[in-house]
């Protein structure tokens, strides 16, 4: 029994031993800052295009599901093969082709006077958002779990600032659409510096566990004797598989299929979550706005967006905040959490497209309170999801799943975007035979000079 006991003792692993050792371990400050950062800027990205749909479309009837299929095609495209091959690239590549490919697509936005050569710059940008979300994931699981948590933290505000900035420019500010864009162009440069002043953890590991180490120590001889077989150049060659992290090995193809069918489950019920959220924000409020409102129909769409924006900052957020404030609050997230938020999101989406097609509400008020516990219910998914994929993976698994987490978010905006196709023209078609105004059917200007030329105007 003594030594059955000290066997098991020899083989604890180092994750165990050091959480009893270093319990209070973090990350330095500068390293969390660049990596809210990271989140902050990748996701500003995406959702200044987002906020900027009705505008880059202004003038036209074109659906507005196009922008998003133009953003989320190239990036669901990047995000699906990217975590085959990306690791042979340096972070630093990979990051000056997040930097080229967003100001790029930004330049292109605000230059080009064709709808389809914008809608090609919103692809190109979309490129990089792509390569910048698989790259620092998989960069979080060389650090603290608190690296993930701001990472999170910061793909929400980024959602919450770029709306905020934006809606500022161009609805209170009367600045031009296209000086707003290419300001947030020049913040790209922001990725360099929040890369030159993070800890540099991954160029002194080759393993991507190192921030929370899974290699067993030996402390006693105890599995020796139960293996009177092994020779000492066995042994030492188990010793140095298991602890060396420099030799840890990539994972086959054949191992990566398995990882794949292992987190589809998983992946299900964020499908269906980002299917609602973004056939809602690019399909349905966008012919959703009231005469009584304070605003022009332009702008009902702003705000929107801003508020449900603001929701997912909140719902990313809640993690982070609880590892420093509170940490013995922290729970196991469960596949039974993920579905939970999932079908929560579902129902918003089923209550806003009776909104617009019976049109049933006296005023924005309620719409506007939906768009923000729809932006908090996906936000607590986001974070959940991401957490659960970290504890359900270890090693070279958790890189490349991290990675791949985002592939089913991509999987459930590309089929709302498609989708959305037909929803808004649908919609917004029913909803010119129930009102006398049309103008309330759509919350987009008639032209592009009305944006800033009327936006003091209530109508537009």
């Amino acid at each position: 029994m003594t030594e059955s006991a000290e066997d098991k003792k020899a083989l604890l692993p180092a994750k165990t031993t050091r959480n009893f050792q270093n319990n209070k371990e973090k990350e330095r400050l500068r390293t969390v800052l660049a990596f809210f950062l990271f989140g902050t800027l990748i996701y500003g990205t995406f959702s200044l295009i987002i906020s900027g749909a009705q505008d880059i479309l202004a003038g036209t009837y074109i659906q507005t599901s196009l922008v998003l299929v133009a953003s989320i095609a190239p990036y669901f495209g990047v995000t699906l093969i990217a975590p085959y091959f990306i690791p042979n690239f340096s972070y630093f590549v990979r990051i000056s082709t997040v930097f080229l490919t967003g100001v790029v697509g930004f330049v292109m936005v605000v230059l080009c006077k064709d709808v389809g050569w914008k809608l090609m710059g919103v692809g190109v940008a979309s490129i990089g958002y792509g390569v910048g979300e698989v790259s620092f994931l998989g960069l979080t699981t060389y650090f603290h779990h608190i690296a993930l948590s701001a990472y999170s933290a910061g793909t929400g505000a980024g959602f919450v600032l770029a709306p905020l900035y934006y809606t500022a420019m161009t609805t209170w500010l009367c600045v031009s659409p296209n000086t707003a864009i290419l300001v947030m162009a020049g913040m790209q440069l922001l990725l360099f510096l929040c890369y030159y002043i993070m800890d540099k953890k991954h160029l002194s590991s080759a393993d991507p566990d190192v921030g929370h180490e899974m290699a067993y120590i030996r402390t006693s001889d105890g599995e020796n004797r139960n293996k009177p077989d092994v020779s000492p150049q066995e042994e030492s060659k188990e010793s140095t598989s298991t602890s060396d992290p420099g030799l840890t090995p990539d994972l086959t193809w054949k191992e990566k299929v398995a990882t794949m069918r292992a987190m589809l489950p998983m992946g299900v019920p964020l499908v269906l979550a980002w299917f609602s959220e973004y056939l809602i924000i690019q399909a349905v409020i966008t012919t959703i706005s009231f005469p009584n409102a304070p605003f022009r129909p332009r702008d009902h769409y702003q705000y929107y967006i801003f508020v449900f924006l603001l929701g997912e900052v909140i719902g990313r957020s809640y993690r982070v905040i609880i590892t420093y404030a509170k940490p013995s609050w922290l729970y196991t997230p469960t596949s039974t959490h993920l579905w939970v938020l999932s079908l929560t999101e579902v129902l918003h989406l089923l209550f806003f497209l009776l909104v617009s097609w019976f049109r049933f509400l006296p005023g924005v008020d309620l719409v506007l309170v939906l768009c923000l516990t729809g932006g908090i219910t996906i936000g607590c998914l986001y974070s959940t999801a991401l957490a659960l994929f970290s504890e359900a993976f270890e090693g070279k698994h958790r890189e490349f799943v991290m990675g791949y987490a985002v592939v089913a978010m991509g999987c459930g905006t590309l089929l709302a975007g498609l989708i959305g196709l037909a929803v808004e023209p649908a919609l917004r078609a029913h909803c010119v035979t129930m009102v006398e105004n049309d103008a309330y059917c759509f919350t987009r200007a008639r032209t592009f000079e009305h944006i800033t030329s009327r936006c003091h105007a209530k109508n537009a």
